[in-house]
Formats: C-alpha cells, sequence, structure tokens
C-alpha cells in the first residue's frame, strides 16, 4: 500500500490513489487504508476490525 501511497500523503490523498488498486484486488477501501495504516506505524490496532 506504500507504494501505491506513500507515507507523506493524507489519508484522503491516499485514498484516491488506493481506490484503483483496492477495486482490482478485491479489498475494501477501509481495509486498504487500515492496512497501510499498519505499515505505517507497526501498532497492529490499526487493523482491528479488518479481515486482510
Amino acid at each position: 500500500m506504500l507504494e501505491v501511497a506513500p507515507a507523506y500523503l493524507s489519508d484522503p490523498a491516499a485514498a484516491d490513489l488506493l481506490a484503483p488498486l483496492c477495486e482490482q484486488i478485491g479489498e475494501t477501501l477501509d481495509n486498504g487504508l487500515a492496512a497501510r495504516r499498519y505499515a505505517l506505524s507497526g501498532d497492529r490496532r490499526a487493523l482491528h476490525g479488518t479481515v486482510l
């Protein structure tokens, strides 16, 4: 997710870039953003409620 939406982007800007990728791989945008937040922070709580 960080390759498509680097860390310097805000969540709304990242959502715009991640939406086509998530659609292509059959993942929800919410889960894609959660995976990005986890990659940024390393905190597993970012994945709470997602199924990856």
